[in-house]
């Protein structure tokens, strides 16, 4: 029997400390390359606007960022439904559903880390758990 290779692409290792003993949620790391990734979990409904945008510029592009081989981070939003479903955006005032929250946190990091050099790209992810089990419109 012809054994298999096993090919590994990535490691994900969780609360990898940092040098400043800070600690990503995660962070991916590349077999190929040197260029950790720091992925930052949030239960959305758990937190306020004002509070989640606070975290993804302090926390993710502030804190974990600094590391000189990141460039790139992941802001994953994920909404439970249990505490909140409205969040208000802490510029504007206006009342944003769990869809409305992650388009104006990409929106806003968009706008941040075009100010900062070092920072490439942050993608900001929703997942929104509050749509399981609810019966789907079939054409």
């Amino acid at each position: 029997m012809a054994e298999r290779q096993v090919l590994t692409r990535y490691v994900v290792p969780q609360e990898e400390e940092l040098a400043d003993a800070k600690r990503p949620d995660m962070r991916i790391h590349s077999t190929g390359f040197d260029g950790p990734v720091p992925t930052e979990l949030k239960i959305a409904d758990k937190w306020t606007g004002t509070q989640l945008f606070d975290r993804l510029e302090n926390q993710l592009c502030g804190d974990y960022l600094r590391d000189d081989r990141s460039s790139c981070g992941i802001y994953l939003l994920v909404n439970r439904g249990a505490e909140r479903n409205q969040w208000e955006h802490p510029a504007t005032g206006v009342r944003l559903d769990f869809a409305g929250l992650v388009d104006a946190l990409q929106a806003h990091v968009s706008r941040f880390i075009a100010n900062d050099a070092k920072i490439d790209a942050i993608t900001v992810v929703g997942i929104d758990l509050t749509k399981r089990g609810r019966p789907r419109n079939i054409l």
